[in-house]
């Protein structure tokens, strides 16, 4: 018999595909990284620090940039450049003396008289409120609190807001030095500065400070115009009102102008509490009329005054 071939098995074996090893990934950071990080850092916390300051000074110079406009008008008209210097200064110190000899002794006259006359605008605020009330009965046993009642707490807070008042004239004071400084000695500060840049940028640069020279000055001079406004507008209706303060409430008005929306609040809540003296309608004619004034200030008279 015979035998069936024989077959002989095959046995295919995989190809074995080599894994590579992983490689180990080096990070190297260079040391001076590290002082600019450090170094951004310290600047960070120094102007989070020195803010105030920093703001002080971002200020004045704002303020001299406005007064050289004057100066350097005075010089091309012929004037020596001391004399247009002492002339525009001069000015400037009049007219910050002559503001706060007009607010500080009214603002404590009526502060005293406020303490004075404390339980009659307690009455007329509580007649302001419907009788028999739940908001009145809660508004007349919050007023008889001690806090409410005793004038000499009231004089306390006045007090305490003088001296932040002080504080605030101290800050425009160093204002004024740091402004009439760069208005003096500027120009030598500004050369020094240009000589560390190349003729080219020293151009370049010359031609952007020109420039935005001219845009501080249209704006501060924007913001006198409206400030005046508010100004003027404001000594008018508490005039007419017979407003008590209605000089140093006006000049108020127009200094906080310049703050805005809480420059707003600030030049009214005065203004209400001495008109409610007067009567509670002429206390909401005042407010009022403020309110009217504020509206037509940030859609007619700033978009009009700024635009040229």
């Amino acid at each position: 018999m015979e035998s069936a071939p024989e077959t002989q098995a095959t046995t295919v074996t995989p190809a074995r595909t080599e894994v590579a090893a992983p490689t180990c990934i080096q990070l190297h950071i260079p040391v001076i990284t590290f002082i600019k990080i450090a170094a951004v850092l310290l600047v960070t916390y120094s102007i989070f620090v020195l803010w105030s300051l920093l703001l002080l000074v971002f200020l004045a110079l704002f303020l001299a940039v406005t007064l050289y406009a004057f100066v350097d008008w005075l010089d091309a008209n012929g004037m020596r450049h001391w004399a247009s210097l002492l002339l525009v200064i001069g000015g400037l110190l009049a007219v910050v003396g002559l503001g706060l000899a007009l607010i500080l002794p009214e603002l404590m006259d009526q502060a005293t008289s406020f303490t004075t006359n404390l339980p009659q605008l307690r009455e007329t605020a509580l007649n302001l409120l419907p009788a028999g009330g739940g908001v009145r009965l809660n508004a007349q046993h919050l007023m008889e609190n001690s806090e409410w009642t005793e004038a000499g707490n009231w004089f306390n807070h006045f007090m305490s807001a003088g001296g932040v008042a002080l504080d605030g004239i101290a800050e425009i004071s160093l204002l004024l030095v740091i402004s009439l400084y760069l208005l003096i000695d500027g120009s030598k500060t500004y050369e020094w500065l240009l000589a560390f840049f190349s003729p080219l940028k020293r151009s370049k640069i010359r031609l952007t400070s020109k420039e935005i020279s001219k845009v501080i000055f249209g704006y501060v001079a924007g913001q006198v115009i409206t400030s005046a406004l508010v100004m003027i507008f404001s000594f008018i209706v508490l005039a007419v009102l017979q407003v008590p303060a209605a000089l140093m409430l006006a000049i108020l008005a127009g200094v906080f102008d310049i703050l805005p929306i809480l420059g707003f609040i600030i030049a009214t809540v005065p203004a209400f509490l001495l008109a409610l003296s007067v009567s509670p309608q002429t206390a909401f004619i005042v407010l009022g009329f403020y309110v009217l004034f504020q509206a037509l200030e940030n859609y007619l008279i700033v978009p009009l005054v700024y635009g040229k």
